[in-house]
């Protein structure tokens, strides 16, 4: 009977063309969502070096005590709940299968409802463990077995949730439902697929006039397998943890491009979410998947926000390059708005811009325009009947053979025709100029040490709109770094780099300049940045960032390790934009966004 109710809700939704009725009627049903609690105070009290938050309140002394949690059943998800309005800071780093932590992941606090009984942090993907360690602020964690505080909040009020949202969908893969449901409406997982439980009644508050984009947090090494699992975890937390009655999101897209029904009611009707507090009536809410603070979005994320953001604007009849006025109806603690007070947003906006906080990370909400371009594309599409394709942005694009047997494609940005980073032609040759340019880079020193020794065959070329040297690779130029770096500036930390060896062969030399330190190895590249964060390239990806300059180049530093977006990809992403490797096709992409 159930089947049979779904294919007639299908039928009469691709007849009727312009209802969507709900697409949670879509799919096989509920999946069971792992959770359990424990408090806050029953963590293990651990001294760490490393602590996200180094002062922990108290006596006014310096402390570095952090909670450690270990259990017997392994999750991927973890959150911090407590009951009242509290001021608290709290990220969260697990242990990994090789023995290493992972880095601290900070814990936004979750979004709310008027009147809620229980408040908390967002749960947050930290991979699967079964160990963790959490950093607070403005929690006396109650440490040296004392029984009293004075504090307002202590380990005694914070309850910890552990989660595991398992693999997959219902049905076991990832299968997005068929395009029927409405003109140009891009596929979407439904609720039944993902595997939602149950959902108290919708509201709705029509019209939606905006969209509003965020970001999960937590890692971003999520496999295409795990995302529908985080999905659920976010779900079951919202739901039975934070008592919100269902999850706070309209919709949620992956880094793979897939997107998430969210929000039980109807994707094409006006269901009030629980994503931005205060400003909820009237707008709808999008998440994508991870922690894009100091990490750039992929390409398929963005296109997919856009489209789905683009067809629920032709739906709602808003567009989505415009602005308009919103009001809060009610106070929330981190607003920049009280209640009864608005402002003019674009209809298209950030977490951020009604919220005291960073979401959707510094990347995404610089993706903000394309996302608004691509569902200005969309929802014209729609609202004329025709099939949808992606705006058309030529850009300068030219493949050419590289020394590992496969080919480099440079794909610059749209309208531009030269981008320079350092001269590298001038410096291949030795012209003043140039080499007066690239004083203090160590790309500057090491390429003219290269073209000394005649370790640049063929010289600079420009491709697709850079320069690059397509002759130069590490482990031509590794010999040499010796004698190179005495000329580039002593990194009086070079010992700490020995611990990458087992990964990237024996250390060859280091060096610092402009804050940034510098490690090049037998088989790769790592980069200490002001910051401190430590990225590493190996392979071919460390030879394209080396043929375009280094860090003087277009790409700049890199903002992330290596990841797979794909399979039979793999890919680290820069300041400026990004390089993929097909390992099966030898194929490298330059990206300069």
């Amino acid at each position: 009977m159930a089947a049979l109710v779904s294919a007639a809700l299908v039928a009469v939704t691709a007849i009727g063309g312009n209802q969507i009725l709900q697409v949670q009627s879509i799919g096989q049903g509920s999946m069971e969502v792992s959770s359990s609690s424990t408090s806050f105070a029953d963590g293990a009290d651990v001294t760490v070096d490393d602590a996200a938050v180094k002062t922990q309140g108290g006596d006014g002394q310096e402390r570095r005590v952090v909670k450690e949690f270990t259990r017997e059943t392994p999750f991927t998800m973890f959150g911090l709940t407590w009951t009242g309005e509290r001021d608290i800071v709290a990220y969260v780093r697990s242990h990994k299968a090789d023995g290493s932590w992972s880095e601290w992941f900070p814990m936004d606090q979750a979004e709310s409802v008027p009147n809620a009984a229980k408040f908390g942090t967002e749960p947050i993907f930290v991979e699967p463990t079964t160990r963790i360690q959490v950093s607070t602020g403005n929690v006396d964690l109650m440490e040296d077995g004392r029984a009293e505080s004075e504090a307002p909040t202590t380990a005694k009020d914070l309850d910890a949730i552990f989660l595991d949202g398992g693999e997959g969908t219902a049905q076991g893969d990832i299968a997005p439902v068929a395009e029927t449901y409405a003109q140009g409406m891009p596929k979407v997982i439904s609720r039944a697929q993902w595997g939602a439980g149950w959902a108290s009644h919708p509201t709705y508050t029509d019209p939606v006039s905006a969209v509003t984009v965020h970001h999960t947090a937590g890692s971003n090494n999520y496999t295409e397998a795990q995302a529908p699992g985080i999905v659920r975890g976010i779900w079951d937390y919202h739901t039975n943890t934070l008592g919100w009655g269902d999850v706070g999101y309209n919709a949620l897209v992956d880094k793979y491009g897939n997107i998430y029904e969210g929000r039980s009611g109807g994707l094409d009707k006006a269901v009030e979410g629980a994503h931005v507090g205060g400003f909820n009536q009237n707008t709808w809410g999008v998440s994508m998947l991870g922690d894009y603070q100091k990490t750039a979005p992929t390409q398929a994320s963005i296109q997919a926000m856009g489209e789905i953001i683009g067809w629920k604007a032709a739906v709602a009849g808003f567009d989505p390059m415009g602005k308009s006025f919103h009001t809060a109806d009610f106070n929330f603690q981190g607003s920049r708005y009280a209640a009864g007070q608005g402002a003019t947003f674009n209809n298209i906006n950030a977490h951020r811009d009604f919220h005291y906080n960073t979401c959707p990370g510094d990347y995404l909400y610089n993706q903000l325009g394309a996302i608004r371009t691509i569902a200005a594309a969309k929802a014209t599409s729609v609202k004329a009947g025709t099939d949808f394709t992606a705006p058309d942005t030529p850009r300068p694009k030219e493949t050419v053979p590289n020394p590992n047997g496969g080919t480099t494609t440079v794909t610059a940005p749209e309208g531009s025709s030269q981008l320079q980073g350092l001269d590298l032609t001038g410096l291949a040759e030795g012209d003043p100029v140039a080499v007066a340019g690239a004083a203090g880079t160590i790309a500057g020193v090491l390429i003219l040490f290269a073209a000394q020794y005649d370790l640049l065959p063929g010289g600079a070329q420009t491709v697709g709109g850079i320069e690059i040297l397509p002759g130069l690779t590490l482990d031509k130029i590794t010999p040499y770094i010796g004698p190179i770096l005495k000329f580039a500036g002593k990194d009086e930390a070079a010992e700490s780099w020995a611990q990458l060896e087992p990964t990237l062969g024996t250390l060859t030399g280091a060096a610092g300049v402009g804050g940034n330190s510098y490690a090049f190895f037998e088989n790769g590249i790592a980069i200490r940045n002001s910051g401190g964060d430590v990225h590493t390239l190996v392979g071919e990806i460390a030879d394209a960032w080396l043929q375009q300059g280094l860090d003087g180049g277009p790409l700049g530093l890199p903002t992330s390790d290596q990841y797979s977006p794909a399979q039979d990809l793999v890919r680290v992403d820069f300041q400026g934009g990004h390089i993929a490797f097909n390992p099966q096709t030898k194929a490298v992409d330059i990206n300069v966004d």
